[in-house]
């Protein structure tokens, strides 16, 4: 069977990218896509993907001009609740998986060579061919079927078939570059293989591919005037932190900053060996070292101190949250840093700056959380430039948050970053084997659901309750949430850290209601829900679609629906009978559910405000059956 880890890094970086773009133009349904099943070794179908015209027209009127590419499949990808199971042409994907894929894409050429092919691609190529033949598709004699050698360039097709405005178009096209380029990297250099005995750090810095279906996976686009950075040449988990100091005048501060940030302060002043002179009236704000580009090109009156007076740090995941170890114990900075990961600049705006002092102390306190379960990670501080423009001064940025990390073996902890958890691919160990299953001896099917188990009913009862009676949302996605284990043998999983508000979701009037507490943020916010089924479609995305599926999908507990049964039996336990969320979650009506879509989002340059559509709910998948796909095109996928 082909496998991704065996393509040379760049080949691999490509497909990586290339499968998470069809997942979301498939799963967004900016793009058609219909199964057919095959006999071949270690593929169970092909996924004929329409091109954009194409998608909309009537399924007798398919040709081979019609094909954007072809992606044969190691398992069934999960269908639509209303895709006809008897029409030969192939039954509609609702949702297409990175993962599903075998590590081949395939253009349709006509009367041109195909590319050189080993004997195993050769064969299953040919078993494509002869599958879409008895579908009746009829490509054609002088059709050739070529690899797809470059993601960029299914990027620019698909652009092209829409009419994608040019400057838009090549943007995109530029971070799928980025993510191809640094994946390589990543691939070629890979992160130590993180154990349990790990510091929480380490964790945060063992990630090889990040995001499982966003095509900008490993994007990093450095914002003018911090210059190109190419992988290798500088390192992102190991910055220093600046300081320069701007006039009080020219801040908007929240809570006791200035005291919470001495220490760092008086860190700098030491590694610089003299007094950190601080101007009359200025205040000192922490500066990621590239970001003091930004900051001397768009603030005139910062005070910029010299390199001396830096405080050594590591990064976490998101890049712009650090560690100090050497002068912070109890807290940690988030800096903004104008670096493009994702979809998003990584700067904080000063609606969130506003915001995180103040739902920490006035929300969080109130929420309905069982606090040996769920620790909120509070944003003490924050300081953001006053310029009237937004866009300005996010550049000049920064929050104190609490870092429970440091300590956390004091209290016989062990803490680990959720999204860590999913990844393989590390230097030293078994390829393959994510760290889950690694780390916690999950060698069995047994073991696996005993370990999920746990896990889900901590995760609902963690993170449902404010959802159930205070209309609070947090954006548990894996990133954000941060996994405590015990350090005693068998590491039970004790519970969880939240962090980051940025993706939060409020519904004022239900949290007023069950609170008496009146959300204090800015008019607009993107934070605010109208309704609380807005709430329960951000929890939906973050929890179940985005967290949940992909600890499912690792655990080898998705395609035989086993991780779902587990997921529904806990849920049902976790919400009261008759509640709205059961309505909207559960229902055999809900048979689709409002997903987020990273592609339409990025196509018209969204980001903190949402775009969705239909996705398929997932809490009613129970699994699929390649001898009855096979056989019948039937297979046991959405129901109701």
């Amino acid at each position: 069977m082909l496998r991704a880890t065996d393509l040379p890094p760049h080949a691999r970086a490509s497909f990586a990218t290339a499968a998470r773009l069809l997942s979301c133009l498939v799963t967004e349904s900016l793009l058609r896509a219909l199964y057919v099943p095959l006999d071949s070794p270690g593929c169970v179908g092909v996924c004929v993907v329409l091109s954009g015209p194409a998608s909309a027209k009537a399924p007798t009127a398919y040709t081979a001009d019609d094909v954007l590419v072809l992606v044969p499949l190691r398992h069934v990808p999960v269908f639509k609740h209303d895709s006809d199971a008897t029409d030969a042409r192939g039954r509609d994907i609702a949702l297409l998986d990175p993962l599903d894929m075998l590590p081949l894409v395939l253009q349709v050429r006509q009367g041109r060579d195909a590319l050189d092919r080993s004997e195993a691609r050769e064969k299953l190529v040919s078993d494509v061919v002869g599958a879409l033949d008895a579908a009746g598709w009829g490509l054609g004699k002088a059709v050739n079927l070529v690899a797809l050698e470059d993601s960029v360039e299914l990027w620019h097709t698909y652009a092209r078939s829409i009419e994608l405005e040019a400057a838009m178009a090549a943007d995109i096209a530029s971070e799928l570059a980025s993510a191809v380029k640094w994946q390589t990297y990543s691939y070629e250099h890979p992160a130590q293989a993180p154990l349990f005995d790990s510091p929480s750090i380490d964790w945060e810095q063992s990630i090889v591919e990040g995001h499982p279906t966003h095509p900008m996976h490993k994007t990093r686009h450095f914002l003018h005037p911090i210059p190109p950075i190419e992988p290798g040449d500088y390192d992102l988990y190991s910055p220093r932190i600046r300081l320069a100091a701007l006039p009080r005048e020219s801040l908007k501060i929240t809570g006791d900053f200035e005291q919470l940030l001495l220490p760092v302060l008086e860190c700098a002043s030491k590694n610089a060996g003299a007094p950190l002179e601080i101007p009359e009236g200025h205040v000192v704000v922490p500066v990621h070292e590239l970001q003091v580009r930004h900051i001397r090109a768009k603030f005139s009156e910062a005070v910029i101190y010299p390199e001396a007076f830096h405080v050594p740090a590591r990064a976490q995941q998101s890049i712009r949250s650090v560690v100090l170890s050497d002068a912070l114990h109890e807290t940690h900075l988030k800096l903004g840093v104008g670096i493009k990961l994702t979809s998003a600049v990584r700067t904080i705006s000063p609606a969130s700056a506003y915001l995180g002092p103040r739902f920490s102390a006035q929300v969080v306190p109130a929420l309905r959380i069982d606090p040996a379960i769920l620790t909120v990670a509070k944003e003490l501080a924050s300081v953001v430039h006053a310029h009237p423009d937004g866009e300005v001064a996010k550049h000049c940025a920064a929050i104190v948050r609490e870092c429970h990390e440091n300590g956390s073996e004091a209290r016989g902890e062990r803490l680990i970053v959720c999204t860590s958890l999913v990844e393989s691919g590390h230097a030293g160990v078994e390829s393959g084997v994510p760290s889950v299953v690694r780390v916690f001896g999950l060698d069995t099917e047994e073991k696996r659901i005993a370990w999920l188990d746990s896990f889900v009913q901590l995760f609902f009862a963690a993170f449902l309750p404010q959802v159930l009676h205070n209309g609070v949302a947090f954006e548990a996605h894996p990133q954000n949430t941060v996994a405590r284990f015990s350090l005693a043998a068998p590491h039970k999983l004790l519970g969880f850290i939240i962090r980051d508000f940025g993706g939060l979701r409020v519904h004022p009037p239900t949290l007023l209601a069950s609170t008496g507490v009146a959300l204090d943020v800015a008019p607009g916010h993107s934070i605010i829900a109208e309704t609380l089924d807005d709430v329960y479609t951000r929890m939906y995305h973050t929890m179940i679609h985005n967290h949940l599926q992909q600890l499912i999908r690792v655990l080898e507990l998705h395609y035989n629906g086993k991780g779902w049964d587990v997921v529904r039996a806990r849920l049902r336990q976790a919400v009261p009978r008759g509640h709205a969320l059961e309505r909207v979650w559960l229902s055999e009506d809900a048979k689709t559910l409002p997903g987020k879509c990273f592609m339409r989002m990025r196509m018209v340059g969204a980001y903190r405000h949402h775009l969705h559509a239909p996705f398929p709910n997932l809490l009613h998948y129970m699994g699929t059956s390649r001898k009855a796909d096979e056989d019948s095109q039937h297979s046991h996928a959405v129901q109701g």
